[in-house]
């Protein structure tokens, strides 16, 4: 019963999130939903950690000779990623400079927890996605003050913690108790056990996914719902950032690189850390309009990674 769930879930996630999404925002708008901020360090866990029980710890380390792709996230990251952003909202917000400081932190942001489940669920290489987060998200450091007084003419300021912080959440904890709890399985089960349990671990990512979706909706949906004009004018822009980013990663990804690391690449470049971008705007501009862009942002990142999901299945 609990199998059969999870592979439903698992097979109709795309349409999942678009109900997810209409949820939390009729939830949130009729209530209080400010609790919900509490679980979200704990759903994001429950999101990323069963993909890292599929994961062997001497791969990760073998990931890092495997150049090629890792280059290719850096520079569609920090070179082509943030003159896109800068030149959609030049475009986009000329009258409003707050929505232009919220699509530009969302260009500058790369790689989230999100970024390991969908590489996972959309069968690409887990192992090389995790260097690339860590990688991509450690630049990111450098770059933000950088490219925000390049474009803003102001530096933004970037606390180093927040992204350390990120990695230990998101990454490194769930990799160490997912590789710890792979070897226990497998010492305790057997081998065997674990190949029939594992196609239960995406299953349960993928629920993460409608959960967090759910929160991250009702947590905005009053802002969103209030201002559907500014809605209209910020979905544009990053829809178009979103299929531009795609179908360029996808595009070198099926060119340069076997299709799992393609897979990986895009979801490496298309997925932004919209928590970290949340923080930052929250940090330096308060409850600004960049603040709701990068809301917005949630509504049109999930349902591209989950469709483009489920084009690369289809297609193995």
């Amino acid at each position: 019963m609990v199998t059969k769930f999870l592979k439903f879930i698992k097979n109709n996630l795309p349409y999942l999130i678009i109900v997810s999404i209409v949820l939390g925002l009729i939830f949130g708008y009729f209530s209080k939903p400010t609790f919900l901020k509490s679980y979200v360090s704990i759903v994001l866990f429950l999101m990323v950690y069963p993909m890292m029980i599929n994961l062997k710890f001497s791969d990760v380390l073998k990931s890092f000779n495997n150049i090629r792709p890792l280059i290719m996230s850096i520079v569609i990251n920090f070179i082509i990623s943030p003159i896109l952003v800068f030149l959609l909202g030049k475009i986009f917000f000329v009258n409003e400079p707050m929505l232009l400081v919220g699509i530009i932190l969302i260009g500058l942001i790369p790689t989230s927890g999100m970024t390991a489940s969908w590489t996972g669920l959309a069968k690409g290489n887990l192992q090389l996605s995790l260097v690339m987060i860590s990688v991509n998200l450690l630049l990111s450091v450098l770059m933000i003050p950088i490219y925000m007084k390049l474009f803003l003419g102001e530096v933004v300021t970037v606390k180093t913690m927040v992204i350390v912080n990120s990695l230990l959440k998101v990454v490194i904890v769930p990799l160490i108790l997912g590789v710890f709890t792979r070897s226990l399985i497998i010492k305790v089960f057997g081998i065997e056990k674990y190949n029939q349990m594992k196609p239960n671990f995406s299953g349960v990512s993928s629920l993460g996914v409608l959960i967090i979706v759910f929160i991250a909706m009702a947590l905005k949906s009053k802002t969103i719902i209030n201002q559907l004009d500014l809605v209209a004018l910020s979905i544009v822009p990053l829809v178009i950032f979103y299929v531009l980013i795609v179908t360029i990663s996808h595009f070198l990804g099926k060119k340069f690189l076997k299709d799992k690391d393609g897979i990986s690449l895009v979801y490496a470049t298309t997925m932004r850390n919209l928590t970290i971008a949340l923080g930052l705007s929250l940090s330096s501009f308060g409850g600004s309009l960049a603040v709701f862009l990068i809301a917005i942002g949630y509504v049109v990142q999930l349902p591209v990674a989950a469709f483009y999901m489920k084009l690369v299945t289809q297609e193995v």
